[in-house]
């Protein structure tokens, strides 16, 4: 992906997050299998992950913490990541 393209999936990915309104957060397979409703046809698991860590780093998304399966980790949207979609739409 060139860097226009990875900001599109990144943001993608964000939207994915948003759309899910529960407290128990979304895996890197989910987000992958969603991302194709913004035009990502099955993005590679990797770059997924890289787009969730970079999301994570910037406070947008957080990982949800889970004493069953801790190595199975998931994540949710923060109130600054809903902030920054909204300032953007």
């Amino acid at each position: 992906m060139n860097s226009q393209q990875k900001e599109l999936f990144r943001l993608a990915c964000l939207r994915v997050f948003a759309a899910n309104d529960t407290r128990f957060g979304l895996g890197l397979e989910a987000v992958c299998h969603l991302a194709c409703r913004f035009g990502f046809p099955l993005p590679d698991l990797a770059e997924t992950e890289d787009a969730v860590h970079y999301l994570a780093h910037k406070k947008l998304i957080e990982e949800v913490p889970k004493p069953i399966s801790p190595e199975n980790r998931v994540w949710r949207v923060t109130g600054a990541g809903i902030a920054f979609l909204d300032e953007r739409t």
